[in-house]
């Protein structure tokens, strides 16, 4: 985005601009945050926003107490689309915050979670089914000559093992990152539904893991389903294939190299 002349920001905000930080590490967009109260989104590659996507983040967020994104699409100088919505205050969760907290933001994640897998859409969403598996796994394929042989015989059976199912809309990122815990804390702020799709709800488990297994297992608890022990099975294998998201962004580097070799081991 070029940020040497922003009018065409100062008249959706309806204010100057007068302070513009920068967040560059996501995948699929480019964030903004502007005078400390409004975050802007804007995709690397250039795509219509759907409009759908604003209207189911509306409904869920009058059947949930979580704080969501509510967007608005605008243009930039250059003609690209983008999401303009009010900043959600918090800071990412983390496991060394106080036990009283991370069960009120457990409780509060695992209702918003019960409300996102039981709702229908009208619109079309990408589905990580079998197909898409199966085209991940020829995409890892192709460094298999620059990986140990053992690594890509492991490969093949964590693939072969896992049976994937696509029966609910799902956040599809739902990593520390995209879940914010005011301070102190009050509410629970999800972000960051760019990897939104139909497929196994473990996938949400598994991203949620990453804060700790102990508050994976407090989500779980306040999330209303009968699966739950078989999403306990799915978020384990889950988990190991998401280190091959970073193979395939950075290729076969020491560190991707280290943690498939560590994660064979244990």
């Amino acid at each position: 985005m070029e940020v040497n002349n922003l009018n065409w920001l100062e008249t959706y905000l309806d204010e100057p601009v007068r302070h513009l930080e920068t967040n560059d590490t996501g995948w699929d967009h480019q964030v903004y945050v502007i005078n400390q109260r409004w975050i802007l989104r804007v995709p690397r590659h250039r795509r219509s926003i759907s409009k759908e996507e604003g209207k189911l983040l509306k409904d869920l967020r009058a059947r949930t107490t979580v704080a969501l994104p509510s967007w608005r699409v605008c243009t930039t100088a250059d003609g690209q689309e983008a999401m303009l919505y009010p900043y959600i205050p918090g800071r990412p969760i983390h496991a060394r915050m106080s036990k009283s907290d991370l069960k009120q933001a457990a409780r509060q994640l695992g209702s918003f979670l019960t409300e996102l897998h039981r709702v229908s859409v009208t619109f079309k969403l990408p589905r990580r089914d079998k197909t898409y598996y199966d085209r991940f796994l020829n995409q890892i394929r192709t460094f298999y000559p620059k990986l140990p042989n053992r690594v890509a015989a492991y490969t093949e059976k964590l693939f072969s093992n896992y049976q994937p199912t696509y029966s609910s809309v799902v956040h599809g990122d739902l990593r520390p990152a995209h879940l914010l815990a005011e301070q102190p804390f009050r509410k629970l702020g999800v972000l960051d539904f760019s990897d939104m799709h139909m497929g196994d709800p473990a996938i949400d488990f598994a991203g949620i893991a990453q804060v700790s297994t102990e508050f994976m297992e407090l989500v779980l608890s306040s999330y209303k389903s009968e699966e739950k022990n078989m999403i306990r099975q799915r978020v384990n294998m889950l988990s190991k294939l998401s280190l091959y998201y970073q193979l395939l962004e950075k290729g076969p580097n020491s560190y991707v190299l280290a943690e498939l070799e560590r994660q064979i081991t244990t």
